[in-house]
């Protein structure tokens, strides 16, 4: 802001503490000089200065550290009226993970991209090479060719406390290594964003804007705590609440795509409809299913999630879920004993669980609850 509009607020804020008639009646006589004066009675009564500890950190050395490891995307695609161009779409963020030019960031960065370029702190463009990508864990892999790279260093996730210094760093609105600072204000945040579902995310107020995703999220010495991905905002901008997903799940994701190519991720083989979101709650929501059903209103449960929807087969054929006996208009009631209530409780339950795992689905079907026992598949890969 200049300074000029600074005056102007404060110059406001002061007329507006004194009142109209009393504003007047400064402003009257008020003084010729350029500074106010103070009654006498109004000094303030000078006191010993004491230096105030514990303030805010210093993050210099956490900047020169970690800015090195951070490296601007852009996505281009296909022209919209010729085709035989490429355009740029979309730009991000990406963290160095070694000294190969292995890079990682968000799938929603470099989804449907034609080419992936790459923009080194030092100013050096590449090309990427799209190792692998993940739109379950809104991750994905890329790789430079490239020498003289910083790799990030790895934190821990899991020893984050709310409160607690972190730092953005990352791409925002097309500005390269910009750095913002803030605190974990939810270390257990589970959302639903256009390109995925992020169960256990990070929630911070370090303001990060749209070319942040898929950068990073250090703790104050530097260390990479996680990948911003998604913000909540009415605007489209930073209003103080964004979202990382924790580097313990993006080293697992990173390294199974670098191993194969894609994330090993566990698969139940149904499919739970957005709107269908606390739909049991509703009355006139359970007549409708009883009837479909043949079955008293009475005997329909108010919560859990209704499996059904209208432009695809809700449980897969041949998937686990479909083994087990579950089907069209059963509810899900419970995963391994949690409720579930709403699709972010689904994925929740599911966190941290692996292909070959076992689990236990409490089921309402056609009147009566039942439990069933399958083994999770590994998910199949979109072709």
């Amino acid at each position: 802001m200049k300074t000029s509009a600074v005056l102007t607020v404060a110059f406001a804020a002061f007329i507006g503490a004194l009142g109209a008639r009393e504003a007047s009646r400064w402003l009257e006589h008020r003084p010729q000089s350029s500074l106010l004066s103070v009654p006498p009675e109004l000094l303030a009564q000078n006191v010993d200065y004491q230096p105030v500890t514990g303030g805010p950190a210093d993050f210099r050395a956490a900047a020169k550290k970690v800015l090195p490891s951070v490296v601007s995307i852009d996505k281009y695609q296909r022209g919209f009226f010729d085709d035989s161009t490429l355009e740029e779409t979309a730009s991000g963020s990406g963290v160095i993970l070694s000294q190969d030019g292995t890079i990682v960031t968000n799938n929603h960065v470099v989804a449907g991209a034609q080419e992936v370029r790459v923009r080194l702190p030092d100013r050096r463009t590449f090309t990427a090479d799209v190792v692998g990508t993940d739109p379950t864990s809104d991750l994905a892999v890329i790789r430079v060719k490239a020498d003289g790279l910083t790799p990030i260093e790895m934190g821990d996730s899991d020893k984050l406390e709310v409160g607690q210094w972190v730092l953005a760093i990352g791409n925002p609105l097309g500005y390269d290594g910009t750095l913002s600072a803030g605190v974990v204000s939810n270390k257990a945040r589970s959302l639903g964003t256009q390109a995925s579902v992020i169960i256990n995310a990070i929630q911070t107020d370090a303001p990060i804007n749209p070319g942040n995703s898929g950068g990073a999220l250090t703790d104050a010495d530097g260390r990479l705590v996680g990948i911003n991905s998604a913000i909540s905002s009415n605007t489209g901008g930073n209003i103080g609440i964004g979202f990382a997903i924790p580097v313990n799940r993006v080293k697992r994701v990173a390294r199974e795509i670098i191993e194969s190519g894609h994330a090993h991720n566990p698969y139940v083989g149904i499919f739970l409809a957005p709107q269908l979101d606390g739909w049991l709650a509703a009355q006139g929501d359970r007549e409708q299913l009883a009837q479909a059903v043949n079955v008293d209103v009475s005997a329909v449960p108010s919560t859990g999630f209704l499996l059904y929807s209208r432009r695809a087969e809700p449980v897969t054929p041949g998937s686990p879920a479909a083994k087990a006996g579950i089907q069209a208009l059963d509810v899900i009631l419970a995963i391994d004993g949690k409720a579930i209530v709403d699709r972010l409780d689904y994925f929740s339950a599911l966190d941290g669980k692996h292909p070959g795992d076992n689990i236990t689905i409490k089921m309402w079907s056609r009147g009566s609850t039942k439990t069933v026992t399958l083994t999770l598949t590994e998910e199949p890969i979109e072709s």
